[in-house]
């Protein structure tokens, strides 16, 4: 009988540094975690991470609506962990792990969720076939990529600032502090207006972050758009020939109100701030002055120390840590047992709030050996 069958993970978000132009890439790592207590057969036991895309929207409409989508496969890897054979293995009540390491290229896409029309995601699933009649054993895991920008992109942590002269009436200038921000993060603007004629009286003024959302399936393309958040004003302090005005917009602090930038060949999300200020001529002739600027919205802050990469010492620490414990200096395909307080207490164990996998050994289940050392896998197995 199988009471843990399951896919532990170092980390379940992983950060690809830089566009798919400058980054190197992440890892994946983890460990595949089976505990029997009875002799099982087994005829093969492997894992497959997949990364998916899923996009479809519709044309026009009546005799001339065409449906378009696309589903692929953009990224697959396979470990074969216990190969099948002509006869089924017997694995012995005890605990077995299986080490694996992925290095993931940084052209991959990024995880997108919760657009209408489109997604791109990644999964681990493991299977544990057994024989015929019998039911397999399965683990799923999801994992997320996320990009953010390169520490050293020092021209997004500066401000940004939109002027020109519109149809010879008015000066403008509209600035923000930085160029990149996350969510639930505040963007202060300043405005500038300097009217080059007499008698113009601004009668609204509105800033808007809006989201653009293209979608790709071959030679086609859809683009959507909405509106993140917005500022409305119709007062605006007047400083001598000059009306001058700070304020700020908060942006959202889910995904769900506001994607994360992203350019790839799938799905291409991208946010403009938008400024409209409509004023009057001696009352009449109503006009608008439009005026536009592009922003990042990214998982991580420019600003954040989580974009500071840790020091030598830092990776050095945790590598000594790593070889205090008992674990295998490569990713392994053999099988081991790992020791732990109790069978029961791994059973209680919330899917929600797995330990990582540096502190995988202390959640395990107890082998069900008597000796204290670690079997090998020859001495549990039975061909």
């Amino acid at each position: 009988m199988v009471h843990l069958f399951q896919i532990r993970l170092e980390d379940d978000t992983l950060t690809m540094r830089g566009t798919t132009s400058e980054s190197v890439g992440c890892v994946l790592r983890g460990q595949l975690v089976l505990a029997i207590t009875e002799p099982t057969k087994i005829r093969e036991v492997k894992l497959t991470f997949q990364g998916t895309s899923k996009i479809s929207w519709t044309d026009g409409a009546g005799t001339r609506q065409f449906y378009r989508a696309e589903e692929r496969i953009i990224y697959q890897h396979e470990w074969v962990f216990l190969p099948a054979q002509k006869n089924l293995h017997v694995l012995q009540p005890d605990n077995y792990h299986w080490d694996f390491e992925l290095v993931l290229p940084g052209t991959l896409p990024e995880t997108i969720e919760g657009c209408e029309r489109g997604s791109i995601d990644y999964r681990l699933k493991a299977i544990a076939e057994r024989p015929t009649l019998a039911i397999n054993f399965t683990a799923k895991r999801k994992v997320t990529i996320q990009r953010c920008l390169l520490p050293s992109s020092l021209e997004y942590m500066q401000s940004m600032i939109v002027s020109n002269i519109w149809t010879d009436k008015m000066e403008y200038e509209f600035n923000v502090d930085y160029k990149a921000y996350t969510l639930g993060d505040t963007i202060r603007v300043s405005m500038d207006l300097r009217p080059l004629k007499k008698h113009l009286n601004i009668t609204k003024f509105s800033c808007i972050l809006k989201e653009y959302i293209t979608y790709h399936v071959g030679i086609h393309a859809k683009e959507e758009a909405r509106v993140v958040c917005c500022y409305l004003d119709s007062e605006l302090p007047e400083e001598g020939e000059t009306w001058i005005k700070s304020f700020e917009v908060p942006l959202p602090k889910t995904s769900s109100l506001c994607h994360y930038d992203s350019q790839n060949e799938i799905i291409d999300i991208k946010h403009k701030l938008k400024f409209n200020v409509a004023f009057t001529e001696d009352g009449k002739n109503p006009s608008e002055l439009r005026a536009a600027m592009q922003i990042i919205i990214t998982p991580i802050s420019p600003t954040s120390d989580r974009m500071i990469l840790p020091a030598y010492r830092e990776h050095q620490n945790d590598q000594l840590f790593l070889e205090d414990c008992d674990w295998p200096s490569s990713p392994s395909s053999s099988a081991s047992s790992i020791s732990s307080s109790s069978f029961s207490d791994s059973l209680s164990v919330n899917s929600d709030t797995l330990p990582s996998y540096r502190s995988i050994a202390s959640c395990i289940p107890a082998p069900l050996a008597d000796s204290l050392l670690p079997p090998t896998y020859d001495n549990n197995l039975v061909v």
